[in-house]
């Protein structure tokens, strides 16, 4: 079983209730989604799901898939066979968990927010040409880039 941003989408929000206690809305889920994907591009050179490519909105990186079929009932439970599924990459769990009891206290504007800073790849694809642009593919350079380092750290207190 190949996982999905649906798939991670569900893990986020899971994990956000059942660790943390916290259910959690579509844009959180989103940039926290953002982030798990640009940190596994920049570490293992290669997508963490390639079903789903995320786009330039209005409040940030989105996942148009996985942002459609969310629902806060999604994180009722994961089956054994996702559980099992996620656990043959533990590094990646580790980093998953890690950040979604971290940035699952973070609300929807604090995240938006962070995803707007300058040179983010949500700004560059945004405003291309000088020109505001919706909907546009982010580049995924710019992703790999922008969190190769520690600047995407930059506005997210809540991480170390």
């Amino acid at each position: 079983m190949e996982l999905s941003s649906i798939d991670y989408a569900k893990l986020i929000s899971w994990l956000a209730l059942h660790r943390s206690h916290v259910t959690l809305g579509r844009t959180q889920v989103q940039k926290i989604l953002f982030i798990c994907y640009g940190l596994y591009y920049a570490k293992n050179n290669r997508l963490l799901f390639d079903d789903d490519k995320p786009q330039a909105w209005p409040f940030g990186p989105v996942f148009p898939r996985s942002y459609k079929r969310y629902s806060t009932y999604v994180s009722t439970d994961l089956s054994d066979k996702e559980k099992e599924e996620f656990l043959k990459d533990r590094d990646t769990l580790f980093t998953i968990t890690m950040l979604t009891d971290k940035l699952s206290f973070c609300t929807a504007r604090e995240l938006s927010e962070w995803s707007h800073q300058p040179d983010s790849p949500w700004s560059k694809a945004v405003l291309k040409d000088g020109k505001l642009k919706w909907s546009q593919e982010l580049d995924p350079e710019d992703i790999r880039n922008f969190f190769t380092g520690e600047e995407w750290k930059i506005g997210l207190n809540r991480v170390n």
